[in-house]
C-alpha cells in the first residue's frame, strides 16, 4: 500500500462496497488481505461481498478468519451464521450460535437467527395456494413455468418436502430423471416417512429402467402407508415389465382391495391378462374400468388391441374409435387403427392411419416402421424404404426397421445392401432370429443357406420354419433322415413339409435357389433368348423389368387393380397397381381381366415364348393364362410360377392350375428349378 494506509483501503471499499461497485471495492479488500491477510474487516466484508454475488460457500473461510482474529464483533458471527443457514449447514450453524452465545454476544440479531434456525430445522411448506397454482401448472402441462416457480418457492421454503415431491414430478415430467430423483432424497432428507416421494421416485426409476429399485421404492411408501393403492398399482406396473405377471396381477388385486373403484389398475390388469394371452379375461377387465371411468380412452384403445388379437378386427376398429372420440390426439389409437386396417388388407386405410399418428406425434418411429411395411405390401417399395429410414433418423437402434428394409430391399434385387441392413439389425439385436431367416433369402448357395438355417436355430431353437428347412437342406446334401424323421411326426402335413415330398418325389431332384433373382437367371440361361417373354401378373413391374434386360420385349397382362377374388387371406383388390401401368421400354401391356383380353390377344399369332412368369397366384387366373397361352409354349418354352409351393393350400393354386392343363392335354412336365424359400418352380412341358 504505496499511496493509501490500510485504514483509508478499507474507508474507500466500504464506500465502493455500498455504491455497487462490486469490483472496486473487491480490489480494495483484497489489496488490504495481500498486505495484511488476517485483517478482520477486510476478511468480514470480502465474505459479505462473495454472498452478495451468490458465492456463500466462497465466504465461510473470510467469516471464519475475521473472526478468529476479532471474535468480540458480533456482525461477524452474525454474518457466519447467516451463510451457514443459507447453505443448509444447520448443525454447523448452531453450533457457532452456541459458542457465539458462550462467548458472550446477545441481542435481537441472535434472537432472529436463533428463531430462524428453529424454523429452518423444521419442515416448511409454502402456502397452500402457491403450492396448487405449482400443482395445476404440473397437471396443465406448463413444465417449464412449473419449474420455475418451483425454484423460486425452494428459495423461500429450503425445507418443504411437499415442494421437493412436486418439483420431482416436474423434472420427471421434462426427462430429467437424475435431478428427479435427487428431489425426491431432498424431500425424504426432510421426512423420511414421505410415502408419496417414495411411490413417485419408484415411478422415475421405472421409467430409467432400474425396475428392482423402484419396487424397492414402492416397498417403502407401502410398508408406510399400508393402504397405499396407488402404490400397488404402479408396482404391478413394474412387476409387469419384468415379466411377472402372476405377481403383477396380485399388486394389481391388492389395489382394487383398498380402492374398488380404481379404473387404472383394472386397464392395467387388462395389459398383464393380454400379455398372459388371457384375452376374454383382458376384455373383462377394460370393461370394468369402462364402467368406472367410461370417457377412458387407454382402455378403449388396449380393449382394441385385445379384440384385434382375437382376429375381431371390426370390433376392434371400433373401440379405437371411441378412444378417439374420447381423446382425438391420441396418437397410439391412429396407430392401432393402422395395424387393424393393415391386417384387414386395407393398405391405403392404414397408411392413412399412420399418417395421422404421425402428424399428431412426429417422433413415432414405430408408426414409420409398420407404414413401411403397408408400403411394401403396395408393392411401393421405395416409398417403404423412406418410411424405415425415418423410423431410423428417429431410433438409430430399430432394429425391426433395419430387417424390414432388408426385405424391401431384397424384393428391389439390391441383395448387396439387403444384407447390409439384415447385418445392422444383428449388430443391434445379435439373437435376432428373423434376420437370420431373411437372410437364407440372400443366400447364393446351399453351404450358405444352411449357415443361415443354423445361425437362426441358435438364436431361436423353436422357429419352426428354420427346423423344417434344415431337413430339406440336408436333404440336398444326401442326409435324409432328418426329413423322414418329421414325415413320421404330427408336421408330416405342414405346408413345408408337403411342399418337400413333393420336391423328393420328383424323377431328378431339382435345382435349389434362395432368391428370385437367382432362379431368374439361371432359367434366363436355360431359355431361347431371342424370343420375347410373357408375365401374367405384372403389379409394379419388378420381375417384368428384370426379364426385359434380357429378352428386349415383353407382354404383360394384368388389371392393376389387384386379385378378383379373394385368395386364402388375401382380399379381392390385394396386389392392386393402383390403375398404375409400369412404363418399361420394350413392354406391351394388356389391361384387363384374362378372360376378357387373352381372347382377343391369341386370336393373332403371336411369337412362341422364351419364359412365361405366372404371378397371377389364383388357380382361377393360372389357369385361363395356360389355356390361352398354349399357343406360345413349346418344347423349349420355361414356365415360372410364384406361387407353386409353401402356402397353406399351395395344391389348390398354381400346381393344380399346372398340372390341369397338364392332364387335359397329355403333357407332363420336368421341374427345373424350385425356390422353398420364394415359393417358386420352374418347368418344361414334356410332349408338346
Amino acid at each position: 500500500m504505496t499511496e493509501l494506509t490500510i485504514d483509508q483501503a478499507l474507508q474507500q471499499g466500504v464506500e465502493a462496497h455500498k455504491a455497487g461497485q462490486v469490483q472496486e471495492a473487491d480490489r480494495l479488500y483484497t489489496a488490504i488481505l495481500k498486505a495484511q491477510p488476517k485483517h478482520p474487516d477486510a476478511n468480514h466484508n470480502m465474505g459479505v461481498l462473495a454472498v452478495g454475488v451468490g458465492k456463500v460457500e466462497t465466504a465461510l473461510p473470510f467469516f471464519k478468519t475475521a473472526l478468529e482474529a476479532n471474535p468480540n464483533t458480533a456482525q461477524f458471527w452474525l454474518s457466519y451464521i447467516d451463510a451457514l443457514i443459507k447453505l443448509e449447514k444447520l448443525a454447523d450453524a448452531k453450533a457457532v450460535l452456541d459458542q457465539a452465545k458462550s462467548n458472550g454476544a446477545e441481542g435481537d440479531g441472535f434472537d432472529k437467527l436463533a428463531q430462524r434456525l428453529n424454523q429452518t430445522s423444521k419442515a416448511q411448506d409454502p402456502p397452500q395456494d402457491q403450492l396448487q397454482s405449482l400443482i395445476n401448472l404440473h397437471s396443465q402441462g406448463q413444465l417449464q413455468q412449473a419449474l420455475k416457480q418451483a425454484e423460486t418457492l425452494v428459495q423461500q421454503f429450503p425445507k418443504s418436502p411437499v415442494l421437493f415431491n412436486i418439483q420431482g414430478a416436474v423434472f420427471k415430467g421434462l426427462g430429467r430423471l437424475d435431478q428427479s430423483i435427487e428431489a425426491y432424497n431432498k424431500a425424504l432428507a426432510i421426512k423420511p416417512d414421505y410415502a408419496d416421494a417414495y411411490n413417485n421416485m419408484g415411478v422415475t426409476l421405472k421409467e430409467q429402467g432400474k425396475l428392482e429399485a423402484a419396487i424397492e421404492a414402492y416397498n417403502k411408501a407401502l410398508a408406510i402407508k399400508p393402504d397405499y393403492a396407488e402404490a400397488y398399482n404402479n408396482m404391478g406396473v413394474t412387476l409387469q415389465e419384468q415379466g411377472k405377471l402372476e405377481v403383477a396381477i396380485e399388486a394389481y388385486n391388492k389395489a382394487l382391495a383398498i380402492k374398488p373403484d380404481y379404473a387404472e389398475a383394472y386397464n392395467n390388469m387388462g395389459v398383464t391378462l393380454h400379455d398372459q394371452g388371457k384375452l376374454e379375461e383382458a376384455i373383462e377387465a377394460y370393461n370394468k374400468a369402462l364402467a368406472i371411468k367410461p370417457d377412458y380412452a387407454e382402455a378403449y384403445n388396449n380393449m382394441g388391441n385385445a379384440l384385434k388379437d382375437q382376429g375381431k378386427l371390426e370390433e376392434a376398429t371400433e373401440a379405437y374409435n371411441k378412444s378417439l372420440a374420447i381423446k382425438p390426439d391420441y396418437a397410439e389409437a391412429y396407430y392401432n387403427v393402422g395395424n387393424a386396417f393393415k391386417e384387414q388388407g386395407k393398405l391405403e386405410e392404414a397408411i392413412e392411419a399412420y399418417n395421422k399418428a404421425l402428424a399428431i406425434k412426429p417422433d413415432y418411429a414405430d408408426a414409420y416402421n409398420n407404414m413401411g411395411n403397408a408400403l411394401k405390401e403396395q408393392g411401393n417399395l421405395e416409398e417403404a424404404i423412406e418410411a424405415y429410414n425415418k423410423a431410423l433418423a428417429i431410433k438409430p437402434d430399430y432394429a425391426d426397421a433395419y430387417n424390414n428394409m432388408g426385405n424391401a430391399l431384397k424384393e428391389q434385387g439390391k441383395l448387396e445392401e439387403a444384407i447390409e441392413a439384415y447385418n445392422k439389425a444383428l449388430a443391434i439385436k445379435p439373437d435376432y432370429a428373423d434376420a437370420f431367416w431373411n437372410l437364407l433369402g440372400t443366400a447364393e448357395n446351399i453351404s450358405e443357406a444352411k449357415n443361415w438355417v443354423e445361425q437362426c436355430l441358435k438364436a431361436d431353437p423353436k422357429h419352426q420354419k428354420a427346423k423344417l428347412t434344415l431337413t430339406a437342406l440336408q436333404y440336398y446334401e444326401g442326409d435324409k433322415s432328418g426329413f423322414d424323421a418329421l414325415m413320421r411326426s404330427s408336421l408330416k402335413n405342414n405346408p413345408y413339409m408337403r411342399s418337400y415330398a413333393w420336391a423328393f418325389d420328383l424323377p431328378v431332384l431339382p435345382e435349389l435357389y434362395f432368391h428370385r433373382w437367382a432362379l431368374f437367371d439361371r432359367m434366363v440361361e436355360q431359355s431361347q433368348q431371342d424370343r420375347p417373354f410373357y408375365e401374367y401378373g405384372v403389379w409394379r413391374g419388378k420381375a417384368f423389368q428384370y426379364l426385359i434386360n434380357t429378352f428386349k420385349k415383353g407382354y404383360g397382362f394384368d388389371t392393376f387393380e389387384g386379385i378378383p377374388e379373394d385368395w386364402h387371406d388375401k382380399k379381392a383388390g390385394t396386389y392392386s397397381g393402383d390403375g398404375n401401368i409400369p412404363q418399361i421400354a420394350g413392354g406391351e401391356f394388356i389391361v384387363g381381366k384374362f378372360e376378357d383380353t387373352l381372347p382377343g390377344f391369341f386370336s393373332q399369332p403371336r411369337p412362341m415364348a422364351s419364359i412365361i412368369n405366372f404371378d397371377a397366384d389364383l388357380y382361377s387366373s393360372t389357369i385361363c393364362a395356360l389355356n390361352f397361352s398354349k399357343p406360345v409354349i413349346d418344347k423349349h418354352t420355361i414356365l415360372i410360377f410364384d406361387e407353386f409351393i409353401i402356402n397353406k393350400n399351395w395344391e389348390q393354386d398354381e400346381y393344380k392350375a399346372l398340372n390341369e392343363f397338364c392332364f387335359n392335354n397329355n403333357y407332363t412336365y420336368e421341374v427345373l428349378a424350385i425356390s422353398f424359400f420364394t415359393k417358386q418352380a420352374a418347368v418344361r412341358l414334356i410332349g408338346i
